[in-house]
């Protein structure tokens, strides 16, 4: 009797762990978020302007879907910092830019835990200018431009991983109407719930 008792107890546990794992599994979600921090620069907005910097810290973060190991789609928020601020006699502006993106990314996993990722999107951004040129006031800009990128990641664990990741934002305004392309390299993390 004390037998069969255990052998259906081991029975009951084993079914019982199974369909844990396999709602486990079921739950499992492909989703993601992400943090990114780095550096952006708009290097020709200073071009023949005294006084003048072009690069500031930038911010990133997203939220993304993996469907499968190869690719993954995220939505995001970055903000580039202050990519204008000069004080001279013909500039005295200063710009502050952000873009709301949406991307598709590959990714090739070359080692077991470790890949390098590309990335294809647009970028609906946002330029906020104060002051003048040449006595001008500058206007505020907005648009939507297409951006690329490339990383690498490490994944730490199952719902871990470390990201570095070099972007680049094609033809964003500046305060004198010129246009430039902002890259910015990025350092961050993310995890998959």
């Amino acid at each position: 009797m004390l037998r069969n008792t255990i052998r259906v107890s081991a029975l009951c546990m084993t079914i019982v762990g199974a369909t844990g794992a396999n709602v486990a599994q079921a739950v499992e979600s492909n989703f993601y978020l992400g943090v990114d921090a780095g550096r952006a620069e708009a290097r020709k907005y200073c071009n023949n302007v005294t006084n003048c910097d072009s690069a500031d810290t930038s911010v990133r973060g997203e939220l993304g879907y993996q469907f499968d190991d190869n690719f993954s789609a995220e939505l995001g928020y970055t903000s580039f910092g202050t990519l204008f601020n000069s004080n001279d006699n013909n500039f005295n502006a200063k710009q502050d830019a952000s873009a709301w993106t949406a991307s598709g990314l590959g990714t090739w996993m070359f080692a077991n835990r470790i890949g390098a990722f590309g990335r294809l999107g647009l970028a609906f951004y946002d330029v906020s200018n104060s002051g003048t040129v040449q006595g001008i006031p500058v206007e505020n800009k907005s648009g939507t431009k297409p951006y690329v990128g490339v990383g690498a990641k490490y994944d730490i664990t199952k719902n871990w991983m470390l990201r570095a990741e070099y972007q680049l934002y094609m033809d964003i305004s500046g305060v004198d109407g010129r246009k430039d392309n902002v890259g910015g390299l990025y350092v961050g993390g993310a995890y998959r719930f």
